[in-house]
């Protein structure tokens, strides 16, 4: 599966794994240990086979923590 991670809504990365979000949400709260320790600002949406015409499912960013 693949997902697209946003921060304020912004694209910041793409990912193709479940182990890849963890580790990449888990950088992320390192480096935003001061303001954003929750990752509060981190949307994961995953991207299926027609996510072009679906716009994507959006996840709970704490099924990966």
């Amino acid at each position: 599966m693949n997902y697209a991670i946003l921060v304020d809504g912004d694209r910041v990365a793409r990912v193709k794994s479940d182990d890849a979000v963890r580790t990449w949400i888990s950088t992320y709260r390192e480096e935003h240990a001061e303001d954003d320790p929750a990752a509060a600002h981190v949307q994961i949406l995953q991207q299926g086979a027609f996510w072009w015409i679906s716009g994507g499912k959006l996840i709970d960013r704490e099924r990966f923590f």
